[in-house]
């Protein structure tokens, strides 16, 4: 199923990058489709990461498509491909790349991050996806979370649900959530010794259990 949605997402690609469409991305996608930390060989993706609800947004969208027809018009400005993302339906993608105003713009090229700090115009948006970005600064592009980050996250969300009507214990998952986030050596730690406390407390209860039954068979015998 998984390689089927590979090849989809390919295919949508090609199409996407001969036609000229803005390509909506999410946090299965992303990564997949721009390879940001990976090598960036499916070209250089200009993205909008935004909010439904954000007039600023609004007033960017039409800006966004006009950009998208002047690349394809374009005889120079080959290889470039125009993506956005929805932060309020893909939480990971705006904290991996610690997006806190709308809209944010940001070019991956040359496997490099470039946060656009311009105008908000066609003309000046075009020349900086051509050209402009080589003179300006650049950014660290985060690294796709780790299994055990992804695993961290799905405990989270499960303890959040359960903690929801116990003060106690939310305040208690706060406190490592804290730890997960700036102790992260520490909170592995902490994962493992509770993995053997949990282990040896196990190998306890299993000899309690075998001392009892053995004293039974000795009874047993006896009587």
């Amino acid at each position: 199923m998984k390689s089927l949605a590979a090849v989809v997402a390919g295919v949508l690609l090609i199409l996407a990058s001969v036609s000229g469409v803005v390509i909506d991305l999410n946090d299965d996608t992303f990564e997949h489709q721009t390879q940001a930390s990976t090598g960036q060989t499916t070209g250089k993706w200009f993205v909008k990461f935004y909010a439904p609800w954000c007039g600023h947004c609004k007033t960017l969208a039409p800006i966004f498509e006009e950009l998208d027809q002047r690349l394809i018009e374009s005889d120079t400005a080959t290889g470039i491909l125009l993506a956005e993302v929805d932060v309020t339906k893909n939480s990971a993608l705006a904290k991996r790349f610690n997006i806190n105003s709308y809209p944010t713009l940001k070019y991956f090229a040359d496997r490099k991050a470039y946060p656009y700090k311009g105008k908000r115009d066609l003309e000046s948006m075009f020349q900086f996806i051509t050209n402009g970005y080589k003179s300006s600064n650049t950014e660290e592009i985060p690294a796709v979370p780790s299994m055990f980050q992804e695993k961290i996250k799905q405990l989270r969300l499960k303890f959040h649900k359960l903690t929801k009507d116990h003060k106690d214990l939310k305040y208690l998952l706060e406190d490592f959530d804290h730890i997960l986030e700036v102790r992260k050596n520490a909170a592995v730690v902490l994962i493992v010794i509770g993995a053997i406390i949990g282990f040896i407390f196990a190998n306890i209860l299993n000899l309690l259990g075998g001392l009892r039954r053995a004293k039974k068979e000795v009874k047993k015998k006896s009587d």
